[in-house]
């Protein structure tokens, strides 16, 4: 991930923290000063966000002006310095306004170095471990790159975020899908979670590049044609591994 995509995503974590602080109540009414052992580090942060992507895009950032890190209300005696409102509010905006101007120039990005071809699988799944065993199956014995989702650092990223840009470092997954759930009709089926992801996916590489190790007796979706889905005994996983070898090693030219 480039030091522009992280200075992008904390900002974005910051602004989700700046509003939770902003929904706070004191005696059932809005607040109005805000504590800076509470809330100075997202103006700190902020500011150096912006150093970052003003040296990253110098032709889009170079003449933002720079956030405020001071407090600017006083109170009580003796005095005491506080974040106003109005600057937690401030903050919101100047936020958004980066988000603005980032997605509205295109042509501003830095040139990239020539990037290798990607050739990594990205592994998900619901709450059995048998991932586990996929992942040092593929790493081990068929030498290919993995990621997986609970394994990378968030950098103040949300789990959909997390999903994109892990995303954007694969060509290919692997989604193991168990049956954790019940349906109205008693029919095992796999978590919320495991089924968009195979939506995700399908849309990001393409269906050919999407392999479902998928275990006996939960219901797969009508709308899965297409998707390569190889099926293994409940607690057997490693059953699908030669035909999941046969399917990567084609993907991967390998």
């Amino acid at each position: 991930m480039s030091d522009l995509s992280v200075a992008m995503a904390k900002l974005s974590g910051i602004r989700k923290s700046v509003i939770t602080s902003l929904t706070e109540m004191s005696l059932n009414s809005p607040k109005f000063r805000f504590d800076p052992a509470h809330v100075g580090q997202y103006f700190t942060q902020a500011a150096g966000m912006v150093k970052v992507l003003q040296r990253e895009m110098p032709e889009l950032f170079d003449d933002f002006a720079a956030f405020s890190t001071e407090p600017a209300a006083q109170t009580g005696t003796p005095p005491k310095d506080y974040f106003s409102r109005s600057q937690l509010e401030r903050l919101v905006r100047d936020i958004d306004h980066i988000f603005e101007l980032r997605a509205n120039s295109p042509d501003t990005q830095p040139i990239a170095k020539q990037a290798a071809p990607l050739s990594r699988v990205f592994i998900t799944h619901g709450r059995s471990p048998d991932w586990r065993e996929v992942q040092a199956y593929i790493e081990k014995d068929l030498r290919l790159s993995t990621l997986e989702l609970a394994q990378e650092i968030s950098l103040g990223m949300t789990v959909i975020e997390k999903l994109e840009a892990g995303g954007d470092r694969c060509d290919s997954a692997v989604i193991v899908m168990t049956g954790e759930d019940i349906d109205a009709d008693g029919q095992a089926r796999a978590r919320e979670n495991v089924m968009h992801e195979i939506g995700f996916f399908q849309g990001r590489y393409g269906r050919s590049k999407v392999i479902l190790l998928h275990e006996d007796g939960v219901s797969i979706p009508s709308n899965l044609s297409g998707v390569v889905y190889l099926p293994y005994p409940k607690g057997a996983v490693s059953a699908s591994f030669h035909v999941l070898s046969r399917e990567l090693k084609a993907l991967h030219g390998l």
